[in-house]
């Protein structure tokens, strides 16, 4: 009697669980996931290879300064593009460092990196005929003195 009631107290266990196994399952894949919208979804980030301006003053050349940036742009909007604006960020970050006669590289005074920010973002959706570019950010920014560079 003993080997009986075991066989149905094992019996009505493996049937609990099946069957609250069954409802668990069922009852999750009726319910919607969450609606999360991902933040920044759509953007990507995108980097421009290193450059090099050339910080010239009284005639000679000074220094350069090494900068290398990142971009956020819609994911979208870049794989459609022909041409990508990688060279249009870097163009535009050169333009904007080489003819900035406000900072003084051989002072190290302070360099308004918003402005220079911006003003590279408007430039490159200026040429591009949009609002392509969302935000330019700074990944590298250095200034090295002409004296320091290697022979």
């Amino acid at each position: 009697m003993t080997t009986a009631r075991l066989l149905v107290l094992g019996a009505w266990i493996c049937g609990v669980t099946l069957v609250s196994g069954h409802l668990a399952l069922t009852w999750r894949a009726e319910t919607p996931p969450a609606a999360e919208a991902p933040f920044f979804e759509g953007l990507e980030y995108e980097e421009t290879a290193l450059i090099h301006v050339p910080i010239i003053a009284n005639g000679d050349v000074q220094g350069y300064v090494a900068a290398q940036f990142v971009f956020t742009a819609d994911a979208r909007t870049l794989r459609q593009m022909t041409v990508k604006p990688h060279a249009y960020v870097r163009d535009e970050a050169l333009r904007a460092i080489y003819s900035n006669g406000k900072v003084d590289f051989s002072r190290l005074e302070r360099v308004d990196i918003d402005a220079l920010l911006k003003t590279v973002k408007t430039g490159v959706n200026a040429r591009l005929g949009g609002e392509l570019v969302k935000d330019v950010l700074v990944k590298e920014f250095n200034y090295v003195r002409k004296d320091q560079l290697r022979g």
